[in-house]
């Protein structure tokens, strides 16, 4: 979302009206955030003990802008969070399919008289699985049953794990690098991130998500409760104690 200087004036107009109304300075404008008891003795007192059972966070999600802006990171936080784990499930389990594939290429595969699996590409050289052709004499020696997969064949299924497995670990890189610190980050009550650190981590979010998890993004930046449910963050409850 973007602010023009306005909005940024405003912004900071009403964060700096509230930390006033906190520490009970005056500034010559009307009270916005606490309530008007707070002006009298025993409504200091009161408010000195909501303040201490509340939390900077709670406090600064009174602010309107920022509690925007803070929904909008959470929303895109909790989708990405469930993206990742969707995916990395359904990666286990393309891994585990292709392993067996291979292995079972592998079983059919040609060998030389000391086990070595060779193949035989499509112009008829003799190859092992590192790529590297063998010499007539050990050609010779090799007895075909007609069956074996093709060098090709063997180079495919082997590039197609390494793909899924590399998919993998860049998600889980993400997952542990960028999802679980903004996850820790926006979560902290006592000492909550700014406006700025609010965007960098939903610019983060989007900038640093891996290409598998991009495509597997869902369509929706506003994700129904029941569909965040699991790893949604939640809102502390604004409303003031008597």
């Amino acid at each position: 979302m973007d602010f023009d200087g306005t909005s940024k004036n405003r912004r900071q107009r009403d964060h700096d009206d509230l930390q006033n109304e906190i520490a009970g300075r005056e500034t010559g404008r009307a009270r916005r955030f606490l309530p008007d008891d707070a002006r009298t003795a025993e409504g200091a007192r009161k408010r000195r003990g909501r303040l201490a059972a509340e939390t900077q966070l709670v406090l600064m999600l009174q602010d309107p802008v920022y509690r925007e802006r803070y929904e909008a990171v959470s929303a895109a936080l909790s989708t990405a969070m469930q993206t990742t784990d969707a995916v990395l499930v359904r990666l286990e389990e393309q891994i585990l399919a292709a392993e067996i594939a291979l292995d079972a290429l592998q079983e059919t595969a040609a060998r030389l008289p000391d086990g070595t699996r060779v193949y035989r590409d499509a112009q008829g050289t003799v190859r092992r699985e590192d790529g590297s052709a063998i010499d007539d004499t050990l050609t010779a020696t090799i007895i075909w049953t007609g069956n074996e997969p093709s060098f090709e064949a063997f180079t495919a299924a082997r590039d197609h794990l390494a793909g899924l497995e590399t998919d993998r670990d860049e998600v889980t890189d993400y997952q542990n690098k960028v999802l679980g610190p903004a996850h820790d980050r926006i979560t902290d009550e006592h000492d909550p991130p700014s406006l700025d650190e609010l965007d960098d981590i939903l610019k983060n979010i989007d900038a640093k998500m891996p290409d598998v998890l991009r495509q597997n993004q869902t369509a929706s930046t506003d994700p129904s409760p029941a569909q965040i449910d699991p790893t949604r963050i939640a809102l502390p409850d604004l409303k003031q104690s008597p």
